[in-house]
């Protein structure tokens, strides 16, 4: 909450750090962590826009922190699969019995997107 407001703020809800991994060429990773809804959403939709700028070879989303996920949150995994295009591959992180998991399988996601159980799956280069 904000101080002296009782305010909560969309990054209070939800968190995405950023960071470059060694792994051997251009990786950008985002750890999410909290709520994806459509009050914190545009926290998740600015930290892909941002990473997308520094044109990594490959995106990883690790969702493993988020205990929601709504449809808009799905919508901006969908948008950024689009907007990645050609030049960034994109690799989206949920264990398989997880809430976010079991969302993203009934949706059919998990065929659109890159899904690995583990940031290190996510991160090879295959």
């Amino acid at each position: 909450m904000t101080a002296g407001e009782g305010r909560i703020r969309p990054r209070d809800l939800l968190r995405v750090t950023s960071r470059r991994p060694d792994v051997g060429f251009e990786a950008e990773l985002l750890e999410v962590s909290g709520e994806v809804d459509l009050f914190s959403v545009q926290v998740l939709e600015n930290a892909i826009t941002e990473a997308l700028g520094r044109d990594p070879a490959l995106l990883v989303i690790d969702l493993t922190g988020v205990s929601f996920l709504a449809s808009v949150g799905m919508t901006v995994l969908l948008k950024v699969y689009r907007e990645a295009g050609r030049t960034t591959r994109l690799r989206v992180v949920t264990p398989e019995r997880s809430t976010v998991g079991r969302a993203l399988e009934l949706t059919g996601l998990t065929e659109a997107l890159a899904v690995a159980a583990s940031q290190s799956d996510a991160l090879s280069r295959d």
